[in-house]
Protein backbone atom coordinates (compact mmCIF):
# COMPACT_ATOMS: atom_id res chain seq x y z
CA UNK A 1 0.00 0.00 0.00
CA UNK A 2 1.17 3.48 -0.83
CA UNK A 3 2.18 5.82 2.01
CA UNK A 4 0.53 8.72 0.13
CA UNK A 5 -2.86 8.55 1.92
CA UNK A 6 -1.12 8.55 5.31
CA UNK A 7 1.05 11.51 4.32
CA UNK A 8 -2.07 13.32 3.09
CA UNK A 9 -3.86 12.70 6.39
CA UNK A 10 -0.88 13.73 8.54
CA UNK A 11 -0.43 16.96 6.57
CA UNK A 12 -4.18 17.65 6.80
CA UNK A 13 -3.97 17.33 10.58
CA UNK A 14 -0.91 19.62 10.60
CA UNK A 15 -2.81 22.24 8.61
CA UNK A 16 -5.92 22.01 10.78
CA UNK A 17 -3.95 22.14 14.02
CA UNK A 18 -2.14 25.25 12.76
CA UNK A 19 -5.42 27.01 12.04
CA UNK A 20 -6.86 26.07 15.43
CA UNK A 21 -3.60 27.14 17.12
CA UNK A 22 -3.68 30.60 15.53
CA UNK A 23 -7.41 31.19 15.98
CA UNK A 24 -7.96 29.52 19.32
CA UNK A 25 -4.70 29.75 21.24
CA UNK A 26 -2.15 32.22 19.86
CA UNK A 27 -4.32 35.29 19.37
CA UNK A 28 -6.44 34.91 22.55
CA UNK A 29 -3.30 34.28 24.64
CA UNK A 30 -1.42 37.21 23.15
CA UNK A 31 -4.36 39.54 23.75
CA UNK A 32 -3.93 38.96 27.49
CA UNK A 33 -0.78 41.05 27.50
CA UNK A 34 -1.31 44.42 29.15
CA UNK A 35 0.65 46.30 26.52
CA UNK A 36 -0.67 46.45 22.96
CA UNK A 37 2.81 46.58 21.45
CA UNK A 38 3.78 43.34 23.18
CA UNK A 39 0.60 41.64 21.90
CA UNK A 40 1.27 42.61 18.29
CA UNK A 41 4.95 41.76 18.62
CA UNK A 42 4.22 38.25 19.93
CA UNK A 43 1.64 37.48 17.26
CA UNK A 44 3.92 38.79 14.54
CA UNK A 45 6.84 36.64 15.69
CA UNK A 46 4.81 33.46 15.84
CA UNK A 47 3.01 33.88 12.50
CA UNK A 48 6.34 34.30 10.74
CA UNK A 49 6.83 30.60 11.56
CA UNK A 50 3.23 29.34 11.41
CA UNK A 51 2.17 30.91 8.11
CA UNK A 52 4.92 29.39 5.92
CA UNK A 53 4.25 25.96 7.47
CA UNK A 54 0.53 26.41 6.85
CA UNK A 55 1.02 27.48 3.26
CA UNK A 56 3.46 24.63 2.57
CA UNK A 57 1.15 22.07 4.16
CA UNK A 58 -1.78 23.26 2.03
CA UNK A 59 0.37 22.98 -1.08
CA UNK A 60 1.45 19.48 -0.07
CA UNK A 61 -2.19 18.57 0.56
CA UNK A 62 -3.14 19.66 -2.95
CA UNK A 63 -0.25 17.74 -4.51
CA UNK A 64 -0.85 14.50 -2.58
CA UNK A 65 -4.60 14.76 -3.16
CA UNK A 66 -4.08 15.16 -6.90
CA UNK A 67 -1.70 12.20 -6.96
CA UNK A 68 -4.19 9.98 -5.14
CA UNK A 69 -6.99 11.18 -7.40
CA UNK A 70 -4.99 10.27 -10.50
CA UNK A 71 -4.53 6.71 -9.23
CA UNK A 72 -8.20 6.47 -8.35
CA UNK A 73 -9.29 7.76 -11.73
CA UNK A 74 -7.14 5.14 -13.46
CA UNK A 75 -8.60 2.39 -11.27
CA UNK A 76 -12.24 3.38 -11.77
CA UNK A 77 -12.06 4.12 -15.50
CA UNK A 78 -15.44 5.13 -16.92
CA UNK A 79 -17.17 4.84 -13.53
CA UNK A 80 -15.05 7.68 -12.14
CA UNK A 81 -17.51 10.52 -12.67
CA UNK A 82 -20.63 8.60 -11.73
CA UNK A 83 -19.15 7.23 -8.51
CA UNK A 84 -17.04 10.10 -7.19
CA UNK A 85 -17.85 13.44 -8.71
CA UNK A 86 -20.85 14.13 -6.47
CA UNK A 87 -18.39 14.19 -3.55
CA UNK A 88 -15.27 15.26 -5.43
CA UNK A 89 -16.86 18.39 -6.93
CA UNK A 90 -17.75 19.95 -3.58
CA UNK A 91 -14.38 18.94 -2.12
CA UNK A 92 -12.50 20.63 -4.96
CA UNK A 93 -14.60 23.77 -4.47
CA UNK A 94 -13.84 23.77 -0.73
CA UNK A 95 -10.11 23.27 -1.39
CA UNK A 96 -10.11 26.10 -3.95
CA UNK A 97 -11.76 28.50 -1.48
CA UNK A 98 -9.38 27.29 1.23
CA UNK A 99 -6.36 28.05 -0.98
CA UNK A 100 -7.69 31.55 -1.65
CA UNK A 101 -8.40 32.15 2.04
CA UNK A 102 -4.99 30.86 3.09
CA UNK A 103 -3.27 33.09 0.52
CA UNK A 104 -5.20 36.11 1.79
CA UNK A 105 -4.36 35.23 5.40
CA UNK A 106 -0.67 34.80 4.60
CA UNK A 107 0.00 37.49 2.01
CA UNK A 108 -2.78 40.00 2.69
CA UNK A 109 -2.82 39.98 6.47
CA UNK A 110 0.24 38.25 7.92
CA UNK A 111 2.80 40.05 5.80
CA UNK A 112 1.15 43.40 6.45
CA UNK A 113 1.32 42.77 10.18
CA UNK A 114 4.94 41.60 10.19
CA UNK A 115 6.02 44.43 7.92
CA UNK A 116 4.43 46.99 10.23
CA UNK A 117 7.11 46.14 12.80
CA UNK A 118 10.19 48.37 12.94
CA UNK A 119 13.45 47.90 14.80
CA UNK A 120 14.14 50.09 17.79
CA UNK A 121 17.58 51.20 18.99
CA UNK A 122 18.11 47.89 20.80
CA UNK A 123 17.40 45.82 17.69
CA UNK A 124 13.99 44.65 18.93
CA UNK A 125 11.08 44.68 16.51
CA UNK A 126 8.28 46.92 17.75
CA UNK A 127 5.17 48.47 16.30
CA UNK A 128 4.91 52.23 16.08
CA UNK A 129 2.20 53.93 18.09
CA UNK A 130 0.15 55.09 15.10
CA UNK A 131 -0.04 51.53 13.72
CA UNK A 132 -1.41 49.80 16.81
CA UNK A 133 -5.10 50.17 15.89
CA UNK A 134 -4.43 48.94 12.34
CA UNK A 135 -2.43 46.03 13.78
CA UNK A 136 -5.31 44.93 15.97
CA UNK A 137 -7.66 45.14 13.00
CA UNK A 138 -5.31 42.78 11.11
CA UNK A 139 -5.13 40.45 14.10
CA UNK A 140 -8.94 40.25 14.24
CA UNK A 141 -9.05 39.36 10.56
CA UNK A 142 -6.29 36.79 11.06
CA UNK A 143 -8.31 35.13 13.79
CA UNK A 144 -11.48 35.03 11.68
CA UNK A 145 -9.55 33.63 8.72
CA UNK A 146 -8.01 30.96 10.93
CA UNK A 147 -11.40 29.80 12.18
CA UNK A 148 -12.91 29.84 8.69
CA UNK A 149 -9.85 27.93 7.45
CA UNK A 150 -10.28 25.35 10.20
CA UNK A 151 -13.97 24.93 9.32
CA UNK A 152 -13.26 24.61 5.59
CA UNK A 153 -10.38 22.23 6.30
CA UNK A 154 -12.71 20.11 8.41
CA UNK A 155 -15.26 20.09 5.60
CA UNK A 156 -12.57 19.04 3.10
CA UNK A 157 -11.43 16.30 5.50
CA UNK A 158 -15.00 15.04 5.86
CA UNK A 159 -15.55 15.03 2.09
CA UNK A 160 -12.25 13.25 1.57
CA UNK A 161 -13.19 10.55 4.06
CA UNK A 162 -16.58 10.26 2.35
CA UNK A 163 -14.85 9.77 -0.99
CA UNK A 164 -12.66 7.08 0.52
CA UNK A 165 -15.77 5.22 1.64
CA UNK A 166 -17.37 5.58 -1.79
CA UNK A 167 -20.21 7.93 -0.78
Amino acid sequence: MSPLPYLHLVVALLYLSGMVFVGGFLIPAARRYQEARQTLQSISQVITVVHPISLASLGLLIITGAAMLTDLKAALGGRYFSQLFSTLGPKLLVVFVLALLNSYQFFGLGLRLTRSMVQDAGGQEVVEGDRIAAGFMLVGRLQRCAWIGAALGGAALYLGLAMGRGW
